[in-house]
């Protein structure tokens, strides 16, 4: 009689990053999501750190036609009244690839339209509007890169992390997950759930790690805020002795993160 034995569990791979050394590292899916269930915590500071907005500020943004025009765009049928209060009511649009369309329509319309953002990253007006309709999947690789810087500032900007002059305010955090500690093996010779409370640190972030926080968080990149936080933890927290570099085999990893709270001052 055949053995009918459960299948192994499977674990998600870890997730590719760069690190501010320039270093492809691997940091846990269960700490990048962590980050993204804290910035939904209005209290936590990161709450108008994201890209993504509701399908309520989406049609304040940009209207039941534009709505409609980005489910269009993706080849389906326009959304009557009924189905936009639906969206609305539940807070979610149901079709990926109309979300698609409709955060890129309405990230335009912030950024003050077809013809500034054209303008800001120095393509045509027609290439831009492929884009926000899906017929261009990306834009090229150097439009791409200012795209994202452009949309990154507007964000920080209207989340209040800018000083006047351009500048982000310094960032105090403090951080409560899983930690292993790596010294040389994939495995970790520590593990501990602990907070890392970055905030009364001798050595706080410093102008480049919170600026690189920052735009990592508007663009929603939750793996790069991990190794950010890793690499902090590993060679600036005074707690941690003996580490001269970071990397996946050397220093602190967060396993898992349940909190991460940052006061911008």
């Amino acid at each position: 009689m055949a053995l009918h034995l459960p299948k192994p569990r499977s674990t998600k791979p870890a997730q590719k990053t760069v690190g501010l050394d320039g270093l492809n590292v691997s940091v846990s899916t269960a700490a990048t999501s962590g980050v993204e269930k804290s910035k939904s915590v209005k209290s936590g500071g990161l709450a108008g750190l994201t890209s993504k907005v509701s399908v309520r500020q989406l049609r304040t943004e940009i209207g039941k036609e534009g709505l409609r025009q980005a489910a269009v765009d993706a080849g389906r049928k326009p959304p009557s009244d009924r189905t936009l209060r639906r969206w609305a009511q539940q807070g979610r649009i149901p079709h990926p690839d109309v979300t698609e369309r409709a955060q890129r329509r309405a990230a335009i319309e912030r950024l003050g339209g077809i013809d500034a953002v054209a303008k800001k990253i120095g393509r045509s007006r027609s290439a831009v509007s492929r884009y926000r309709s899906g017929e261009t999947n990306e834009l090229r690789a150097d439009a791409k890169k200012k795209l994202k810087n452009v949309k990154a500032r507007d964000i920080m900007d209207r989340a209040g992390v800018l000083r006047p002059d351009g500048r982000p305010k310094k960032a105090t955090i403090r951080v409560r997950g899983g930690v292993s500690v790596r010294n040389g093996s994939e495995e970790g010779y520590d593990y501990r759930v602990r907070t890392l409370d970055f905030a009364n640190s001798d050595s706080p972030f410093s102008l480049d790690e919170t600026r690189e926080l920052a735009m990592a968080l508007a663009g929603d990149d939750h793996a790069r805020v991990v190794a950010i936080l890793e690499r902090h933890a590993t060679m600036d927290y005074p707690e941690n002795k003996g580490f001269d570099q970071y990397g996946d085999t050397f220093g602190f990893h967060f396993d898992s993160i349940e909190s991460v709270h940052i006061d911008w001052t």
